[in-house]
Formats: C-alpha cells, structure tokens, sequence
C-alpha cells in the first residue's frame, strides 16, 4: 500500500533528510526522563482502546443487536380467571366459586414480525457500518494532533537552533566590537538577534506545550508522560484517483446510509402491515347452575379489530416521505464524497509538489547563502545587515517548508476521512 497510508515505512528516509536539513541540532530539554517514542499509527490504537466515541458505538451495535432479537418475538398471551358468587345464588348455598378461566393468545398472522426483524436487521448493518465511519473518524482526530504537535516540536527545534546560533553572532560581535572592527550600533543590533530568538524560542516553547497537552489528553496520557513523535518527513506514492473513487461504494457512511434505506422501506411494509391488527384466539372453560346442577361449559372465540376509522393511512405516508428523505440524504452524500475526494485529492499532490519546489528553490538555496554569509561574516569579510538578511531567510524558509510538509500529511488525513480509509485496520491493530 502506498505511503499515504502507512506513512513511516520510510522513516529513516526522512529522519535522515531533516537531520541534514537542520544545522547543529541540540538536544532538546523538552524531553525528558519519560520521553516515549510515538509513531502515528501507535497513537491511533492507543485512540482506540479509550475512545468514548467507539465505546458508545459499540453500545449502540449492542442496542441494535436486542432490539432484532426483540423484534421475532410474539406477543404474550392473557390468562384470566374469574371468580363471583352466581352460582351460590343460583343454587341457595350462598359462597364465591371460580366460575371462568380464559387463555387469549394475538396471533401476528398479518406479516408484521418479518417487516419489524427487516428494520431491525437493517438498522443494525447501520450501526455496525456507523461504528467502522467513527473509527475513521477517530483516525483523523488523532492525525490532526499528532501532526500539530510533530510541527511544534520541529519549531522548537528550529528556535532553539536559532537562539544557539544566535548567542554565537553576540559572542563574535563582542570579540569584534573590542577589537575595534564593529560599531556599538552594530553590536547592539546582534543583541536585538538575539533577544528576537530568546522571543522566538519562548513563543515555540508555548505552542509546543499547548500541542502536547492537547496529544495527551486525547490520548488519556500521564502529565509526566513526553511523547517523542517522529519528525516530518515528505511523502510520495499517493494512490491513484481512481483508486480512491473505486473505493467510495465501500465507504463506512455510505454503507450506513444504505442500510438506513433499507430500513426506512422495510417501515413502509410494516406501516402496511399494522393496517390489520393481530387478530386473537380466545379458549374459556366456565361453570354455571343448569337445571338444578353445576355445569361446565367450554369455548372458543376469535376477536378481531375493524380498521373502520383507523386505516393506518397516515403511518404510511410518514414511512414513505421518511424513505426519500434518508434516499435524498444518501445521494447527497454520495456526491459530496466524491467532489470531497477529488479536492482532496488535486489539493494533496498541489501541496506535495509545492513542498518539493519549495526544498529545492527555496530552502536549500537559503541554507547555503546562510552558511556561506555565516563564514564571510566571522572572517569580516561581510557586513552584519547581510548576516540578518540571510539569518532571517533561512530560518523563515525552514519554518515555511515544515508548514508546508504539516499541511501535506493534514490533507492526507482528510483525504484517508473522505474516502473513507483506515490508516490502521482491525487486523493490524490485533497483531500490531
């Protein structure tokens, strides 16, 4: 399968591209004694196993799975008996005797049961298809954090680079500046570098903990917990359009939709069938004083109602209005997955080629001035407005180019939500 979907199968790849990228990494102090590595796919299983939305999906399957089991059931029957002092009276010896016992069983010969387990059925693939679409639902929650937070790591990264860098442009003004080779008004311009990293660095630190505390809390994580996630890295073999497209009748939702069809017909035949209620059987054994003895007599009788008033019209009419409604709903959807997909899809290879372009003509091109104008300056050769220019162009590129990598990896995660694709599959996540 392609890197869109398991994206770190080349990860050390791309760690050692952005190890490269970067100019003298320093370890970072943000992590600390706990620090645990965290893959994506890592990250979503956690998801998994505390996610409030599939413990109620899972409850939901659960409602479902009784209420077809419900709905095969007949109806109970009536036991009745019947005591009274008639026949004391009848026969002058006074006292209350049982005089009736009746056993009534509604017998469901109208269809109804088939059409109520047909909605039950269908309502339950519904949940069951609504459970899978909140699973990719989740995936995409999860992504959205984890990508957030590997951005404000890199940016720490960066500014710390940057403050480190930086503190060397000060220590070599000052060494100039004694030696009479540099201005005062100069130097103090060093020092405005300087404090604008320290700012920098302080407005990175805060982004990053706000992003980390959002990751753990998603994730049910400790406060002591430091997730370490992998860096941004680019990607390439996105999977063909049409291979996508191919995949949207398989899509969770558009499954759910179809089964919530199924059961909004399958009302309309029980809304038809309750035209007739059911009708009942009735067998009664009775005692009397006949003749100038007990007696006992024994029946049977059928009951049945008369839709006179009550033809169960309006029912109906309601079933089948609510069948186009939820038809109308699916074709709707059914079209916006698809324009969803393919914006998704030109907006995904727009962003990855925009990245290559930009590492290639951009950023590479600002790390080799900013070196280069690094060495002239130390050596005198070059002024400190050249030095600021450059140092303010590479990190800006750099920053530019991990937004641009980010904003990739977001897209490829709506892209995953659209067409309705599991980043980890069950099978995965039982033998991960």
């Amino acid at each position: 399968m392609s890197n869109l979907f398991h994206p770190w199968r080349h990860r050390q790849r791309g760690a050692a591209f952005v190890g490269a990228a970067l100019l003298c990494l320093t370890p970072l102090s943000i992590f600390g004694q706990q620090q645990t590595l965290w893959t994506l796919e890592e990250s979503i299983r956690r998801a998994r196993e505390i996610a409030p939305e599939l413990r109620g999906a899972e409850a939901a399957v659960a409602a479902r799975q009784g209420a077809l089991h419900q709905a095969g059931a007949w109806p109970n029957p009536q036991i009745e008996l019947r005591a009274d002092d008639k026949i004391g009276k009848d026969a002058g010896t006074g006292g209350t005797d049982f005089t009736q016992f009746s056993f009534s069983q509604p017998l469901p010969v109208s269809g109804r049961l088939g059409h109520r387990q047909a909605v039950a059925e269908a309502a339950l693939d519904a949940a069951r298809a609504e459970r899978r679409y909140q699973q990719v639902r989740l995936e995409t929650e999860v992504a959205r954090r984890y990508h957030a937070l590997q951005l404000a790591a890199e940016r720490l990264r960066l500014a710390e680079q940057r403050l480190q860098l930086a503190d060397d442009f000060q220590r070599i003004g000052q060494r100039r500046e004694q030696a009479g080779e540099l201005s005062h008004l100069e130097r103090l311009r060093l020092d405005l570098i300087r404090e604008s990293a320290q700012q920098i660095l302080d407005k990175a630190e805060g982004a990053y903990n706000e992003a980390q505390s959002r990751f753990r809390a998603y994730l049910a994580l400790s406060a002591q917990t430091r997730p370490q996630l992998t860096p941004l890295q680019p990607f390439s073999d996105i999977p063909a359009l049409q291979v996508l497209q191919a995949g949207l009748p398989k899509h969770a939702a558009l499954q759910s939709a179809k089964h919530q069809v199924k059961a909004a017909r399958s009302e309309v035949g029980l809304a038809r069938a309750e035209r007739l209620p059911d009708p009942i059987v009735r067998v009664f054994r009775e005692q009397d004083f006949l003749n100038g003895r007990r007696q006992e007599v024994t029946g049977i009788g059928v009951g049945i109602t008369v839709p006179i008033w009550n033809r169960n019209n309006g029912r109906i009419d309601e079933a089948r209005a609510q069948t186009i409604e939820i038809q109308s709903q699916l074709q709707a959807l059914q079209r916006d997955l698809r324009s969803r997909v393919q914006q998704s899809y030109l907006h995904l290879h727009h962003l990855v080629e925009q990245g290559e372009h930009y590492r290639t003509q951009v950023f590479q091109p600002a790390r080799k001035v900013f070196a280069l104008t690094r060495k002239g300056y130390a050596s005198g050769e070059l002024e400190i407005l050249s030095l600021i220019d450059a140092n303010d162009t590479f990190f800006n590129s750099r920053e530019r180019y991990l937004e641009l990598l980010q904003e990739a990896w977001l897209e490829a995660a709506d892209l995953r939500l659209a067409a309705g694709r599991l980043l980890v599959t069950p099978e995965q996540e039982r033998n991960p």
